[in-house]
């Protein structure tokens, strides 16, 4: 064959592959995507300074889109800094500006799956960036303590069960090994025994929940922040 020949039907074939595959978004995995979340919440501390020593809830839209939390958590101070379809990266790239200057005494931390749906991220990989995060936090602040939440099993995220079993079998591990660290499965909340959803416990999207679905894990979460803040009343009540 030609070799001028042999680059047309060259180009044409990287062309047609070029066309087929799936378009990547250099700014969808850019640590800087979240920018203007980050700064509105900036923007918001600069105006009403949040309480220091308060429940933290951090992560992603599950806590982004729990838009009554403040009144649930009406006996504490608390702060909602739940951002964007967040991973367990971007958490991590923003904690200096929306966890550490908050000084929390109890962290509720609930990220994990869009790790797994976007960036088909291992449960060892997204335990490994929960650990840094716990870390970071009591370097500075050694008597807070952090509620972690397991990844939502949601229906619409049914082929990743297997390794959100697998990433909460690893937060287990981290509440097990690390001082300070509570789990908590949310996932009776919303699902049945056998993980299929529970009768309007998820919106349309069949990925977040419902107000019924924020109900149920209320009434799980808010004993576990009850025992923690009473946990941690020795050390912050100084």
């Amino acid at each position: 064959m030609r070799p001028i020949l042999w680059l047309v039907l060259l180009c044409t074939v990287v062309g047609h592959a070029a066309k087929d595959a799936p378009a990547i978004s250099a700014a969808s995995d850019s640590p800087t995507r979240f920018d203007k979340d980050i700064l509105a919440f900036e923007s918001l501390d600069k105006a009403n300074p949040p309480p220091q020593h308060g429940l933290l809830l951090t992560g992603a839209s599950t806590f982004r889109r729990w838009t009554d939390a403040l009144e649930v958590f009406k006996a504490y101070p608390a702060i909602n800094r739940g951002f964007g379809s967040s991973k367990t990266t971007d958490v991590l790239h923003y904690m200096d500006r929306i966890t550490l200057p908050y000084h929390p005494r109890v962290i509720a931390y609930h990220c994990g799956s869009n790790d797994l749906n976007y960036d088909q991220a291992t449960a060892a990989e997204v335990a490994g960036r929960v650990r840094t995060y716990w870390s970071r936090v009591r370097a500075e602040n050694p008597d807070c303590v952090m509620i972690l939440l397991s990844i939502t099993h949601a229906p619409s995220r049914r082929a990743f069960w297997d390794e959100m079993k697998k990433t909460d079998a690893e937060f287990q591990k981290i509440a097990q090994t690390e001082k300070g660290v509570t789990f908590l499965d949310i996932n009776p909340a919303l699902n049945l025994p056998d993980g299929e959803p529970r009768e309007g416990a998820y919106v349309k999207d069949n990925l977040h929940p419902s107000e019924q679905g924020y109900k149920a894990i209320a009434k799980l979460l808010l004993p576990a922040v009850a025992q923690a803040w009473q946990q941690t009343a020795p050390s912050f009540s100084k």
